[in-house]
């Protein structure tokens, strides 16, 4: 608790603190306007089963959330790597690998669906534009990976294009990792209102519905959930304040509107 009360609302936007604005933001954001977003997209979502222009935006998303995820991490890495240290042999190192393979599944992820979507759309073509989608998907992909990855391996040389060591640069980095993160919440949010989603949560043996230990097992089962779609966006914030409880909380915190939400509203 001590890290709490020395949290000073009026230093929020210094950059040491950006992880944990970006928290709050996302529990404002759950607690509000997700709300809405998320009845919007699911209208969107029923409407696709018939109208191509439905199922053309929802595709058009997923490829924008594609290209969106090594934004930040491009135009944030040299300032990033001024005044942050990043040892690549200490604990956090190590698990770098491990977290670049769950970053690639996750691209795979989001470039399939997009090539589902949208080869759906080209059904016509005799499947030559699904095809090219699908070896696009997975190069890009790839090379998503590799752009992530180099966020975290500090330049031996200052890039070539300058106003990437800029303040601006860094700012608009912010930017587009706050957006990356909220637009996986949205797509979060969709998920656990999918009907599909429970058949398979309640699926486990969780206890009688209703009962406290269903309602504490499905809390479990939908926090790592959870944290497993918040923690790639968080991770550019977190490498840098792991050691600090308040961020460790307001993590949390930014999840739980989502999370009792999801509890409590689950069919019985």
């Amino acid at each position: 608790m001590r890290g709490v009360m020395k949290l000073d609302p009026h230093k929020l936007l210094k950059p040491e603190n950006r992880g944990i604005l970006l928290d709050l933001v996302v529990f404002f954001l759950n607690l509000t306007l997700m709300i809405v977003l998320t009845r919007l997209t699911r209208e969107l979502v029923n409407d696709a089963d018939n109208d191509n222009s439905a199922k053309a935006l929802i595709g058009f998303y997923f490829v924008a959330l594609f290209f969106l995820q090594p934004l930040g991490p491009v135009l944030k890495r040299w300032t990033f790597h001024q005044h942050a240290k990043v040892d690549t042999t200490s604990f956090v190192g190590c698990l770098l690998p491990v977290f670049m393979l769950f970053y690639l599944v996750m691209m795979l992820l989001i470039s399939s669906t997009a090539t589902i979507i949208l080869g759906d759309i080209f059904e016509g073509d005799g499947g030559e534009v699904g095809t090219v989608l699908i070896l696009v998907g997975f190069l890009w992909s790839i090379f998503n990976t590799v752009l992530i990855s180099r966020y975290f391996l500090k330049p031996k040389k200052p890039p070539r294009w300058k106003f990437l060591t800029t303040p601006q640069a860094a700012m608009l980095g912010d930017v587009c990792m706050f957006l990356n993160v909220i637009s996986l919440q949205v797509l979060w949010n969709n998920l656990t209102t999918a009907e599909s989603f429970w058949q398979h949560t309640l699926s486990t043996p969780l206890g009688r519905p209703g009962s406290v230990t269903d309602i504490l097992g499905r809390f479990i089962v939908i926090g790592v959930l959870a944290m497993l779609v918040y923690f790639p966006g968080r991770i550019f914030y977190l490498i840098e304040d792991r050691n600090r409880k308040v961020a460790w909380l307001t993590m949390l915190l930014a999840n739980l509107p989502l999370l009792l939400r999801a509890v409590f509203s689950a069919p019985r």
